[in-house]
C-alpha cells in the first residue's frame, strides 16, 4: 500500500511541471540556429530556460504572481527572460538573446 501512495505522489509532482513548445532562433552573426524552450513547475514556481538542452536560466517566480525578470548566459551571449502572468493562470515569458527577441514561451 505504501508503494502505491508513494508512486501516486511522485506522479502528481512530476505532472506539475509544464514545458513550452520548442522554438528555433538564429542569433545575429551565427551560422546555426538554436533550440529554445522552457519549463515551469507549478508547485515550486521554478522557471527554467533551456537552449540546445542546456539550462541557461534557473529562477523562481513569486508566489504572489508578480512579474519576473531573469538572466543567464549561453556561449558568451546574454540571455534574458521576462515573465508575466495573465489572470494568475497563464504564464508568458519573452526570451531575448543579446537583446534580440528569440522566443515566446507559454505555460
Amino acid at each position: 500500500m505504501k508503494k502505491i501512495i508513494i508512486a501516486a505522489l511522485l506522479a502528481t509532482l512530476l505532472g506539475c511541471t509544464s514545458a513550452s513548445p520548442k522554438q528555433y532562433y538564429r542569433p545575429a552573426g551565427a551560422e546555426q540556429q538554436v533550440e529554445v524552450y522552457g519549463r515551469f513547475d507549478q508547485i515550486s514556481f521554478e522557471h527554467q530556460v533551456l537552449i540546445n538542452g542546456n539550462v541557461v536560466i534557473d529562477g523562481q517566480l513569486s508566489y504572489n504572481y508578480d512579474d519576473g525578470h531573469f538572466s543567464g548566459e549561453y556561449e558568451g551571449m546574454t540571455v534574458t527572460s521576462d515573465c508575466k502572468w495573465k489572470l494568475k493562470k497563464d504564464l508568458t515569458c519573452l526570451v531575448k538573446i543579446n537583446d534580440e527577441m528569440a522566443a515566446t514561451l507559454t505555460f
